[in-house]
């Protein structure tokens, strides 16, 4: 799936995919250098759809490369999900020219796209206003293009952008036949876990925290903060303390990897969290702290039903 994030310089386009797709806090973005050209990166989204995000760096002479003959095929073909972005708090008419040439290429070359989506951004600073932006932007569009076209003002700071950045990929999975057809088989996977454990199960991703899928139905959460959910950093104390044991026991030396799975207690629960081929998190939570509740878990954990989990994640995406 080919995503495209276009528009001017200092939009805040790198900021948007790194905070959504690759775990950076917002304060890690803050200081990034302008991207030169084009960043292709590789994304695994909601452990569940391949992304090939195209990042268009928005200095002048960039631009002028993106559209001139020899390239704009190249950039606007095939492209899945096409994101325009701009500074709120910068209102010039160069941004609605880069604007229009993006919307002709993108629609030439990519004609089956249904939507274009404009992110506004920066909503934030004092002197933004999206209002105005949004103005300049749509003043004038061609009817049957306004209709494809949707706007949003967000902010990548405060974190609307990465919300919309999710609605826009959750969209195209429901869309994509590939992704229902693994959607549909991690949730088969997990009904099998909840059968015989009186537990409840929840998938998540580790690159971008998001769920994947769980046993509760539809349920929804903020993303983790937008950080890499990464069993082997939690407990650094622990893992010190473990190694020494290990040391000890002249048993192998170990690193914090090893240290895969964890468990919480609460007064009515057990929580177990353990990683799945260091792709994906699950989570298990008892119904009650009965002895065989918790045994039936570490069972399931440890048994061929998770292995099952763990070939699913390595024949799908062992790229």
């Amino acid at each position: 799936m080919k995503v495209l994030l276009f528009g001017p310089q200092n939009a805040g386009k790198t900021s948007l995919m790194k905070t959504t797709c690759s775990g950076y806090n917002f304060m890690k973005v803050i200081n990034l250098k302008p991207t030169k050209g084009i960043s292709r990166e590789n994304f695994i989204f909601r452990g569940i759809i391949e992304l090939n995000v195209w990042d268009a760096g928005g200095q002048e002479i960039y631009l002028k490369r993106y559209f001139s003959e020899n390239q704009r095929e190249f950039v606007f073909s095939e492209v899945t999900a096409a994101i325009f972005m701009a500074d709120s708090s910068v209102i010039e008419q160069k941004i609605r020219e880069i604007f229009d040439k993006f919307l002709e290429n993108i629609f030439e070359f990519s004609p089956n796209l249904d939507k274009v989506y404009v992110l506004l951004n920066k909503i934030d600073l004092e002197d933004s206003d999206e209002d105005a932006l949004f103005e300049l932007l749509s003043k004038d569009i061609n009817q049957e293009i306004r209709e494809k076209i949707m706007f949003t003002p967000v902010s990548v700071k405060e974190g609307s952008a990465q919300h919309r950045l999710i609605e826009i990929l959750d969209y195209e999975i429901q869309k994509s036949t590939l992704s229902l057809q693994r959607l549909g088989r991690i949730r088969h996977l997990l009904d099998q876990f909840k059968l015989n454990t009186l537990s409840e199960y929840l998938l998540f991703n580790i690159p971008d925290g998001l769920i994947i899928a769980s046993t509760l139905g539809k349920f929804e959460s903020k993303p983790l903060e937008f950080m890499k959910f990464e069993i082997g950093t939690l407990d650094s104390n622990m893992y010190q303390i473990y190694k020494k044991i290990m040391e000890i026991m002249n048993m192998p030396n170990v690193s914090p990897l090893d240290l895969s799975a964890i468990i919480y207690e609460s007064e009515n629960s057990y929580i177990l969290i353990k990683e799945v081929q260091n792709k994906a998190v699950l989570m298990a939570v008892t119904r009650n702290k009965k002895q065989d509740v918790f045994l039936s878990v570490i069972q399931t954990l440890n048994g061929e039903k998770f292995k099952n989990l763990e070939s699913f994640f390595k024949e799908e995406f062992s790229k």
